[in-house]
């Protein structure tokens, strides 16, 4: 055999195997992905984290739910309760708040633990009462598609519309258990609602208090919408002048805020200084200063004159603090109750460009009262918000008790009879009371 045949041909499978290790050492480097960085390291651990999960997780996962709970924590991560995500049942359900009105069936509703939905009370002239729906029907599906399961916000939003008179069809269930929505005994069928306009009502409980002979207003304001000051303050005030109010007390405990605008319209109308400061912000981030807003009066003419009297307490906060404040610092009311909650942060709402299904609530700067006040608690332990002229702290209990009153004199319909039937209708009041006797010039004597 040819030396060199033998000596070329016997190297080769050395040669073979030392090129398949070169190859492997140097063609893996160059296939391996380069280190990622920045964002693109945050993007490639969370999609590991999620692949892992749905390769693994011993249970049953929503690749959505996933999704919107990420992104959920990564507002949460700001270490602030007012800056969150909010995914797209969530969004619209803000927007729909704070809008003020929606079209839908005119029924209290309540959710059932297996999803379905029972009518707790028909609104007299409302779509509902029309078609026919009547308190205890149990919603099981929405326009052919079952409820069952699902939350009572999504299924809400099913129901509801923004379309004035269009039609929504409802599968119930009538003389069953009002809290199942698989009673065999019930008799099931379709019913078709035209939707029809349904308010937010954020005043309530508008009416004449007497005391000594005198008639007093009263009203309680639960939130801050669009249709708060115009058109239900404005009408309530009205109503209350035309009764013979000679003061007004307005109850603002519990009141968690809303939308800024028409808690500083309130204030206005009972200002009557023109041009007067009622609230402005200041954001510690430079980059938001431009967004910045002082907020006064527009004129000097004031819807009443009449004394005023608010009553707070721990739970009124952010634009109910607004209004409180500008009150206080003006002295147009006079302040009883408990010390205000503390929030004078200002949150922006943003729409998400890529799906604006999503929304997120972000604090971008805080507001502070005419006279420069503060109402934000302090990171320290500062306690914030807004202490009463008369303060009048709350006993055991005794909050809870106050909110089943304020709860069973919302009523709008069958006021009669839920006067006559709730033990909560008359349930005393020590702050309300109090109120009355400073409207009256009476000394206040504040029960233990």
């Amino acid at each position: 055999m040819n030396k060199y045949f033998f000596i070329t041909f016997g190297f080769l499978p050395v040669f073979v195997l030392a090129g398949v290790i070169l190859l492997y050492l140097f063609g893996s480097r160059e296939k391996a992905p380069a280190p990622k960085e920045g964002l693109d390291k945050e993007f490639a651990l969370y999609l590991e984290v999620r692949q892992k999960l749905l390769d693994h997780y011993d249970g049953d996962l929503d690749e959505k739910t996933l999704a919107d709970q990420a992104l959920v924590g990564l507002a949460s991560a700001t270490g602030d309760k007012y800056t969150r995500v909010n995914p797209p049942v969530e969004a619209k359900s803000q927007e729909i708040d704070l809008r003020g009105t929606f079209y839908g069936i005119n029924c209290l509703i309540e959710g059932n633990e297996d999803g379905s939905i029972r009518i707790s009370q028909v609104q007299a002239g409302g779509g509902g009462e029309r078609a026919g729906l009547l308190t205890d029907d149990v919603i099981v599906a929405v326009d052919g598609v079952s409820i069952l399961g699902q939350t009572l916000g999504d299924s809400r939003l099913r129901i509801q519309s923004e379309k004035k008179g269009s039609v929504v069809t409802l599968t119930i269930l009538r003389g069953g258990d009002p809290k199942r929505g698989d009673d065999a005994r019930a008799t099931r069928r379709d019913v078709e609602v035209t939707r029809s306009e349904v308010v937010q009502y954020s005043v309530h409980d508008v009416h004449i208090e007497e005391r000594q002979g005198r008639k007093f207003g009263h009203m309680r304001i639960s939130d801050f919408n669009a249709n708060t000051f115009d058109p239900q303050f404005k009408d309530a005030l009205r109503e209350l002048m035309e009764l013979g109010a000679e003061g007004i007390v307005i109850d603002l405990r519990g009141n968690g805020g809303g939308r800024v605008l028409p808690a500083v319209d309130m204030a206005d109308a009972l200002l009557t200084q023109k041009d007067a400061l009622i609230v402005f912000t200041h954001s510690s981030r430079e980059t938001n200063r431009k967004d910045d807003h002082v907020y006064r009066t527009r004129d000097d003419v004031a819807l009443t004159d009449l004394p005023v009297v608010l009553l707070v307490d721990n739970n009124t906060a952010s634009a109910s603090e607004i209004f409180t404040g500008a009150m206080r610092d003006y002295g147009r009311a006079y302040i009883i109750g408990d010390r205000t909650h503390g929030k004078g942060l200002v949150q922006t709402i943003f729409s998400l460009q890529t799906d604006k299904q999503y929304s997120m609530n972000i604090t971008t700067t805080q507001y502070f009262t005419p006279l420069g006040r503060r109402v934000q608690k302090g990171e320290k332990g500062e306690p914030g918000g807004i202490m009463p002229d008369l303060h009048i702290p709350w006993r055991a209990g005794e909050q809870q008790s106050i909110r089943n009153r304020q709860l069973a004199r919302s009523a709008r319909f069958n006021r009669d009879e839920i006067a006559r039937t709730s033990k909560w209708w008359n349930q005393e009041d020590r702050m309300l009371d109090a109120a009355l006797e400073v409207l009256s010039g009476r000394p206040v004597n504040i029960k233990d």
